[in-house]
């Protein structure tokens, strides 16, 4: 007589159990992964600190992250972009506004409109000085009056901004020069720079710290040299007060900051 194998029925009615199991688990670990994202070490996080606080003005980086110790979690800093923590930046701005209007209305009171220029470019404001008002060609000697200029300048704009880094920049034409005290463009540049540092530093008291000087000959012209005037535009030492964004470029500057 044949035997009878029984089938046997599985039993799939907690079946179901299995795949919320697996659902369970894999939210734990999408849960641990998004806390482990929203917080940050806060050692790391102090190396931005710098950049947070010249991106932020006069800003100090305990105020944009947060100084409590520990892990700091990104949501925290949900208020930290603000438009009330950005106004040191604003009053940056607002400050280089106020001086480049002082700057143009002391340019008119010495009478040197159209000779001296002044804009706010990306690095800062510019103070243009041509050629002519500051030396004779082919010269770094400044006269009596140009040197009174440049004290004036100093000493009522430049030496009521202590908190800002200043570069003092000198440029020629690409006329070639060769005489027995400058064998080029770049050494004349430099000198002028130089001369009308020393100016700034000795006449007007601009701290020595807060100033420099190179010189840039004629590669960085303001227009092409294919005209006088064109090459009078070009004959130029700049004055220019960065913006605290520009200061780190500047030796020492993090270091004192």
């Amino acid at each position: 007589m044949a035997s009878v194998k029984t089938k046997v029925e599985k039993d799939t009615t907690e079946r179901w159990l299995l795949t919320y199991a697996d659902l369970m688990n894999l939210l734990l670990i999408l849960f641990i992964l998004l806390y482990t994202m929203a917080n940050i070490d806060s050692e790391k996080y102090q190396q931005v600190a710098s950049s947070l606080r010249h991106a932020f003005g006069n800003y100090t980086a305990e105020n944009v992250i947060g100084s409590n110790g520990g892990s700091l979690s990104i949501l925290d800093l949900g208020g930290a972009l603000d438009p009330e923590t950005v106004v040191p930046a604003n009053a940056e701005k607002q400050q280089m506004e106020a001086v480049q209007n002082e700057v143009q209305n002391l340019v008119q009171e010495l009478g040197l409109t159209g000779e001296v220029t002044v804009a706010t470019q990306e690095r800062g404001i510019y103070i243009s000085i041509g050629e002519q008002v500051l030396f004779k060609s082919g010269s770094a000697d400044l006269d009596e009056t140009a040197r009174s200029d440049i004290i004036k300048i100093g000493r009522e704009i430049l030496a009521k901004m202590p908190d800002k880094q200043m570069r003092v920049e000198g440029h020629t034409d690409n006329i070639p020069i060769k005489n027995a005290r400058f064998p080029d463009n770049q050494e004349l540049s430099t000198a002028r720079a130089n001369n009308v540092w020393r100016i700034l530093v000795n006449g007007a008291g601009i701290d020595p710290k807060k100033i420099s000087a190179t010189g840039y000959g004629e590669y960085r012209p303001l227009v092409a040299n294919d005209t006088e005037e064109h090459r009078k535009q070009n004959r130029r030492v700049d004055i220019v007060i960065l913006r605290e964004i520009y200061d780190v470029t500047e030796p020492g500057t993090e270091s004192a900051g």
